[in-house]
């Protein structure tokens, strides 16, 4: 073996510690404000080198170290394909370390990864990475990046990957709402918005979701409650902190917690409050979703709620109301008996739930659908306005997903597909979500990163904690990347239309792509981003 190897490789490949799955590249190209992510692949005699970083962009550069979690569940038994790299418990590549200027060389591959983000300048700037055994130079690769003269327009996509304050709190082992929990929740908003993340989940009460029938989840409840008799005041300093920083942090749509519980719709969410100068949980899994106690108390909460993102400045348009994540069709009639008991208060406001049977939106008892990738069929066939989509870890085979197992070029695919069919937002559950599943117990994501068997790996959170902060999976930066591909074909459509880019796409891809059906390998994009800076640049 030689004293040091190294590979220069796209943002698409997957360095394993004893194989590498992509290509190698030479260049790359992109436009103004986009993101251009590569990685460098090393291994060889046991040894300590250095490296630097020398180009004319370089202070836009930053380099993360590829770090490796295990996984126990890498895919569902019987539902991998032959495109997952691999269905064998091991290590996995994910997390983003800040990089050491001093890297440690073994017979096992690691890994560098270089961001290269918000140029604003046009041109073609050479990129050389240089390894030096103290003062001697090892080895070198070089880049040559193209930054064309257009500019990406600002995202008006709408995305969000559920924010889970409780666990924020849990992993880093510290009070709610203390001062060191606000602190951490604004670096992870922070994380979530550089990567494309402009709606929040806003815990007005505490979320219903993923908990176990009977149990329960951290009270993260942003709205302080006093109850005397049948009536309720409110104080919402908490809530206005939560908003103050989302703004700073430049999101400004806001997702209201699910006001009935998971799957169904039948109970109200944990709500806590002050009474008679004792904390007590006053609705919970005993309470009938529609009781007439819930229900007024829904009516003095909500319109209290929207008049508080009022104040802030934030229009009913840029609110989001849920009713129940994931309602089945046996439990159609639960779900329309909550959403009646909510549609009037959200007047003006958005209603969206994640849901994949056609009869809830026939039957006009959601507004807005948001659809399983692998069940959206009907909903396009049907021309439905303004659609979402989702995927979590039930969409394991044919669609787009993120899972540590997945060739990333799978990861990235969505963005292609939601522009070809005009997708207006996409949801999906697992921002931060450091629990076992229905939250019987708390996880160290870097020792379970399958929610304990539970989740496919990868589906459950994309960011993980660092000691007062938060660093990235490199599957965050891969999604960012789709989601900049929309905007690069919303530019293109600017100017040639939307059937000429549907057309392109195709034409690049070789065939009709869909949720199911697209190119099964990374070459396709750098084949599409060519065609489309030819016809930008024409």
């Amino acid at each position: 073996m030689k004293a040091l190897e190294i590979l220069q490789l796209s943002s698409l490949s997957k360095i394993f510690q004893d194989r590498i799955y992509g290509i190698e590249i030479n260049d790359g190209e992109i436009a103004k404000g986009q993101s251009f992510y590569y990685q460098i692949a090393f291994r060889g005699d046991h040894a300590k080198y250095t490296f630097k970083i020398d180009s004319p962009i370089k202070d836009k550069i930053a380099v993360s170290s590829v770090g490796y979690v295990p996984s126990k569940t890498p895919a569902y038994e019987g539902c991998a394909n032959e495109d997952y790299l691999t269905t064998t418990p091991g290590l996995f590549p994910d997390p983003l370390y800040p990089a050491e200027k001093e890297i440690s060389v073994t017979d096992e591959y690691n890994g560098l990864w270089l961001s290269i983000e918000n140029i604003d300048e046009s041109g073609a700037f050479p990129i050389s990475i240089t390894f030096y055994d103290n003062t001697k130079e090892i080895a070198k690769k070089e880049l040559r990046l193209t930054v064309h003269n257009v500019s990406l327009p600002k995202q008006k996509f709408l995305f969000t990957q559920w924010f889970h304050t409780d666990c924020i709190a849990d992993v880093h082992n510290v009070k709610v709402f203390s001062n060191e929990h606000w602190l951490l929740i604004e670096k992870y908003l922070n994380m979530a918005s550089s990567h494309g993340m402009n709606m929040i989940l806003t815990p007005v009460l505490t979320p219903p979701l993923d908990t176990e029938v009977g149990g329960e989840r951290t009270t993260v409840q942003l709205v302080e409650i006093s109850k005397r008799e049948n009536s309720y005041s409110f104080d919402f300093s908490r809530l206005e902190r939560f908003i103050d920083i989302c703004l700073k942090c430049n999101i400004s749509n806001f997702e209201i917690n699910h006001f009935f519980t998971q799957w169904g719709a039948k109970y109200a969410p944990k709500v806590v409050a002050n009474v008679n100068g004792k904390e007590e949980k006053i609705f919970g899994w005993e309470t009938e979703a529609t009781s007439n106690e819930y229900v007024d108390f829904l009516k003095q909460l909500v319109p209290s709620v929207i008049e508080v993102f009022a104040k802030k400045g934030i229009e009913k348009t840029h609110l989001y109301f849920h009713v129940s994540d994931e309602p089945n069709g046996e439990q159609i009639e639960d779900y329309k008996k909550a959403f009646k008991a909510l549609e009037e208060l959200i007047e003006g406001c958005n209603q969206i739930d994640a849901l994949s049977h056609f009869e809830f939106y026939e039957k006009s008892v959601v507004k807005t659908p948001i659809v399983a990738t692998d069940a959206i069929e009907p909903f396009l066939e049907a021309g439905v306005k303004d659609l979402w989509c989702y995927y979590c870890c039930a969409q394991s085979q044919d669609v787009a997903n993120r899972f540590m197992a997945m060739p990333s070029y799978r990861n990235r695919i969505i963005g292609v597909q939601m522009y070809k069919c005009s997708i207006v937002g996409f949801l999906h559950w697992g921002y931060n979500f450091y629990n076992l599943q229905y939250s019987k117990g708390k996880i160290n994501p870097y020792e379970v990163t399958d929610a304990g068997g539970s989740f496919p790996s990868g589906d459950s959170f994309s960011v993980y904690p660092y000691g007062d902060d938060v660093i990235p999976s490199f599957r965050l930066k891969v999604f960012k990347n789709a989601l900049e591909d929309i905007r690069l074909l919303c530019l293109l459509e600017e100017k040639i239309g939307k059937k000429a880019v549907v057309e392109l796409i195709d034409r690049v891809a070789g065939m009709d792509i869909t949720f199911k059906s697209y190119p099964r390998n990374e070459e396709f994009f750098t084949k599409l981003y060519h065609e489309i800076f030819i016809a930008l640049m024409k």
